[in-house]
């Protein structure tokens, strides 16, 4: 039985293998609408039980993701992903923006959440910010069993991402 970091590490292989086939690529962004999720399927199929919910959800949901946003990072998270995308939306598209991921931190299953990640990938993909798709696949399958939402909120708004920003002056108002 392989871990989820070599399951992880398996799926980005095969997507990196196959990033330049732009059929295999066009059948992968299917996963992204109910619709025509089934065009995903064959290629999907030996990593997962088609199915069973948990075992596709994942794989479909970062499979698409690739296939619509294939620029990778190696370190961070979506919350990373949605802080970098942040400064690029004016104020009122800003609040608009976060709102949306404010809804994905309120997501209270892997169903739910593989629904509403679509809305941030593409937004990557039109700003041409990367996404850590191996971080993204292990935390939708431990979405329901991990602080995920807490480590997403944290690189989205925690100190660390906020490290530039300068200090508030004076004590309590």
């Amino acid at each position: 039985m392989s871990t989820l970091k070599e399951s992880a590490d398996n799926l980005l292989d095969f997507l990196h293998r196959n990033e330049n086939d732009r059929g295999v690529m066009a059948d992968l962004r299917c996963g992204f609408s109910p619709a025509r999720e089934y065009r995903a399927w064959p290629h999907i199929a030996p990593w997962c039980e088609l199915n069973r919910d948990w075992s596709r959800l994942p794989i479909q949901t970062v499979c698409a993701a690739f296939a619509t946003q294939p620029l990778t990072a190696e370190q961070g998270n979506l919350g990373t992903t949605v802080r970098e995308l942040a400064p690029s939306w004016d104020k009122e598209g800003l609040a608009s923006f976060e709102g949306r991921f404010r809804r994905l931190l309120t997501c209270d299953n892997m169903y739910e959440l593989c629904r509403m990640i679509p809305h941030v990938i593409r937004a990557a993909k039109a700003k041409n910010i990367a996404v850590n798709h191996r971080k993204l696949f292990c935390d939708i399958c431990l979405w329901e069993r991990s602080n995920v939402k807490i480590d997403w909120a944290a690189a989205y708004w925690g100190v660390a991402a906020n490290k530039n920003a300068a200090p508030s002056k004076g004590g309590r108002s």
